[in-house]
């Protein structure tokens, strides 16, 4: 009898003992599933192809910074191998289309093609990074008051930051939130404020974190400092709205001045195949590098006349 309890016994532990262990081994099976999708998820983002390694390759050289540098001012969440290739992509179709289309000779529709890339990528970065900073700009003055009203109010700068990020809307409320975000996690207060000049290019948001990190090391009268400099940025950019507006006529003569002559040879060499060969003589290649030295002349004379600073 005894022999048979022990038995009944030994069989039900070892059978809740089994249960138990395949339960177990069943919830750390589902838990490496899990971790499996993440890492393949990861392998999958990895480039394996000779031209994603390639483009791996300039992205980590030092020839990209410069270019990454212009793509986060621009706030384009493009890598910079990405940005060349599109340009690469476009430099091939507009020597197509200027070949055989335009029928123009070489080494013409090379460097037409190569010029209306480079000056429509640097005058597109250049577009997204004044909106942004223009935007960023307006939203300054409200950030000025908002910091120092919490300055008054006896809270921190830390605390300052985050009604920021949940106040404002985007950019600032998105970069306010991403500092919130590092401070959180222990980042330096004078590294994490010196990281937003990298992101936005303007004198502006220089000055207003030159002024927080001064006056923290020094001391002094932050929230009035602040309030002096919301004013003067508000009044700053009512004046900058005037000059931009006398202004207006010129800047787009300084766009069309060199645009309108190219167009219209291109016009010309459509209606009539050939109408641009002649450029290269020894008398054109000469007559086309004056055009080009006095267009950009008169392009400099005039940015440089419309260009006043506040």
């Amino acid at each position: 009898m005894n022999a048979a309890v022990i038995s009944l016994s030994a069989t039900f532990f070892a059978f809740f003992t089994a249960v138990y262990f395949y339960w177990e081994s069943k919830q750390a099976k589902r838990a490496q599933k899990r971790a499996r999708v993440w890492f393949e998820a990861e392998d999958e983002q990895k480039r394996k192809s000779f031209i994603y390694l390639f483009g791996d390759k300039y992205d980590e050289s030092e020839l990209s910074d410069n270019l990454q540098e212009k793509l986060a001012h621009a706030n384009m969440s493009m890598k910079a191998s990405e940005y060349a290739a599109v340009c690469i992509l476009l430099f091939a179709v507009l020597w197509f289309l200027h070949h055989f289309l335009l029928q123009l000779l070489f080494p013409l529709d090379v460097v037409l093609a190569y010029f209306l890339v480079w000056g429509g990528s640097k005058l597109f970065l250049n577009s997204k990074k004044n909106k942004r900073s223009n935007e960023f700009n307006k939203q300054l003055p409200e950030i000025c008051r908002m910091m120092s009203n919490t300055v008054k109010a006896g809270m921190t700068l830390h605390q300052g930051i985050d009604i920021v990020a949940k106040e404002l809307p985007a950019p600032a409320g998105l970069e306010f939130r991403e500092m919130n975000q590092e401070l959180n996690l222990g980042g330096n207060f004078d590294e994490v404020m010196n990281g937003l000049t990298h992101k936005i290019a303007s004198e502006e948001l220089k000055i207003f974190v030159n002024t927080i990190s001064i006056q923290r090391r020094v001391g002094g009268n932050l929230a009035e400092v602040l309030g002096i400099m919301a004013g003067t940025l508000e009044e700053r950019e009512r004046v900058n709205k005037e000059i931009n507006t006398l202004t207006a006529e010129a800047r787009t003569i300084a766009i069309m001045l060199p645009a309108l002559p190219v167009v219209m040879a291109l016009m010309m060499n459509f209606i009539i195949p050939g109408f641009l060969n002649p450029l290269f003589t020894p008398l054109g290649l000469i007559l086309l590098a004056v055009f080009i030295v006095f267009q950009l002349v008169a392009v400099g004379i005039i940015r440089q006349i419309t260009k006043i600073r506040v």
